[in-house]
């Protein structure tokens, strides 16, 4: 059995709660981030982990933890790295020092996801970041003396006091920054977040639509291809990582929160610190039909990189160019779907209403 060849590792502290934030996340505190570390190290060595092409770091904020902790981090993962062609780690401007930087590129991680959301002081002060634009710049600059030049930066799309004149502004700094990777996601407002406790309201479809094609006509212009529902990028830059989760291919998940998909089993680690530190790592799993795989495949391939109709005959013996021919035919005269290079290709269109044609498909 092919073993995965990707692996995802959470790190679940951050120097402070963002209001919007749902994920898996801790308050760092020292005392915690040391069995924390000690018990992902033995959750690593708990898989037979082979040769791996991508490793994502992500989290919370891998940045939050102090130098020596994020050196010992490094070095637990440094066995994992070799043959590895992108090996990222999330950051947050105001916590990634020079200092971090040095270990970063001294051990081989060639690709950063900065967590910027905005590069407007105002709009940024009003979700409790800690950063600005200016710490913003230093990251970047910092990042590219040392030689790691393939940067992507998260934007957030509908957060308080933005609007499509902040947004150009936005696209106008960071693409004279030099970023090659854009990911932008919509403000999705979750309970118990002080955005929600604070009465704030999403953006309407339409509204948010758009932002989206704000983003896609200024990007477009500038080279950027959009490749993937929430990501543009220049020629060559798309994320390796994330792409093994839109081909529906195998990865590892280790730590608090983590998902991962390992021959017909996806799971999802605990949210629970002292079960996990206990080392009862995974809370569920799913182990998969072939009708699932099917609903994986379609679902996240027309994200990114299209359906092989071939492929899926072959794999789950459905001809949907004879079973699905009406629809397909219908959305292609709409301009949602396209064939490039043999396979069944959502287009930017198709790509802002992918949850009908999927339904549609299935």
């Amino acid at each position: 059995m092919n073993k995965p060849r990707s692996l995802y590792i959470h790190i679940p502290f951050c120097e402070k709660i963002c209001d919007y934030c749902d994920f898996t996340k801790l308050q760092y505190f020292r005392k915690f981030a040391i069995p924390y570390l000690e018990t992902l190290k033995k959750e690593l060595e708990s898989y037979d982990i082979g040769e791996l092409k991508t490793i994502y770091v992500g989290g919370g904020t891998p940045t939050a933890l102090e130098d020596d902790l994020f050196e010992k981090l490094l070095e637990i993962i440094k066995p994992y790295t070799k043959g590895a062609i992108e090996y990222t780690f999330e950051a947050n401007p105001e916590s990634l020092s020079e200092s971090k930087i040095k270990l970063l590129s001294r051990y081989g991680v060639n690709r950063i996801s900065l967590g910027v959301q905005s590069t407007d002081n105002k709009v940024l002060k009003a979700i409790n970041r800690e950063h600005d634009y200016e710490d913003v710049k230093t990251a970047i600059k910092l990042l590219k003396q040392y030689g790691v030049d393939n940067i992507n930066v998260d934007l957030i799309l509908g957060l308080p006091h933005s609007s499509k004149s902040l947004l150009l502004k936005d696209l106008d700094n960071l693409t004279s920054l030099g970023i090659k990777h854009i990911s932008c996601y919509a403000l999705t407002i979750h309970p118990h977040t002080v955005l929600y406790n604070q009465g704030y309201k999403e953006l309407e479809d339409d509204q948010m639509r758009e932002l989206y094609d704000v983003v896609h006509n200024y990007l477009d212009k500038k080279g950027f291809v959009h490749y993937e529902v929430s990501n543009w990028a220049m020629p060559g830059y798309e994320s390796h990582h994330n792409k093994t989760y839109w081909a529906n291919e195998e990865y590892y998940g280790c730590g608090l929160g983590a998902s991962g998909y390992i021959g017909d089993i996806r799971y999802k680690n605990t949210v629970n610190l002292e079960k996990y530190l206990l080392g009862e790592y995974i809370q569920e799993k799913e182990t998969l039909t072939l009708k699932d795989k099917y609903t994986y495949e379609v679902m996240l391939k027309l994200r990114c990189e299209g359906l092989d109709l071939e492929y899926i005959k072959d794999t789950f013996n459905k001809d949907l160019s004879k079973e699905k021919k009406d629809e397909i035919k219908e959305m292609m005269e709409q301009g949602y779907l396209e064939y490039r290079e043999e396979k069944l290709v959502a287009t930017y269109e198709g790509k802002m209403i992918l949850d009908q044609l999927i339904l549609a498909l299935l």
